[in-house]
């Protein structure tokens, strides 16, 4: 009984996560999150400018009017607002692949130049590592470290290496 409920919360188990991944590991909806909220912005800003230009045009400026009058009658008709919502509904998803193409990009772009100064920044300092670290460990804790662990390694892990060398 106990493996037929282990099953059934298996299965129960298995069917949410394959609904909410859509066949997507966790990994890449994080970053497709990420792209989403990183290009937001820019998409915001190009809309913002679009639509100010449309309005400092008096012909476009009537045209965007007359289309939102058009929008309005059509929701408040209830024959058309189901289709009028699926067009918002589109066009919500076109903005966010948008959003989520543009995030992309700036966050490929932000990598590489954080992974070049990385490099950058190791290449200065591992000379400097390589010449002043290195021989203090070498001539200072290396010998310490001799001194004090290696007598008790020889005491006690040795020994336990070779029971656990015998037993199999």
């Amino acid at each position: 009984m106990a493996t037929k409920t282990s099953t059934k919360t298996q299965t129960q188990t298995q069917t949410k996560t394959a609904a909410t991944t859509d066949g997507r590991k966790p990994s890449e909806q994080a970053l497709q999150a990420v792209d989403v909220a990183i290009g937001a912005g820019p998409t915001v800003a190009e809309n913002v400018r679009t639509t100010a230009e449309t309005w400092t045009n008096s012909e476009a400026r009537s045209q965007e009017v007359d289309a939102l009058q058009k929008r309005v009658q059509t929701l408040r008709n209830s024959k058309g607002r189901k289709s009028e919502i699926e067009t918002l509904r589109k066009r919500l998803a076109s903005e966010l692949e948008k959003a989520e193409a543009k995030g992309g990009d700036v966050r490929r772009q932000v990598t590489d130049q954080l992974v070049g100064r990385a490099r950058k920044a190791r290449e200065r300092v591992e000379p400097v590592y390589r010449e002043r670290v290195e021989p203090v460990v070498k001539e200072r804790v290396e010998p310490v470290y001799r001194q004090r662990f290696e007598p008790i390694v020889k005491q006690q892990v040795e020994p336990a290496v070779q029971k656990v060398r015998e037993r199999i």
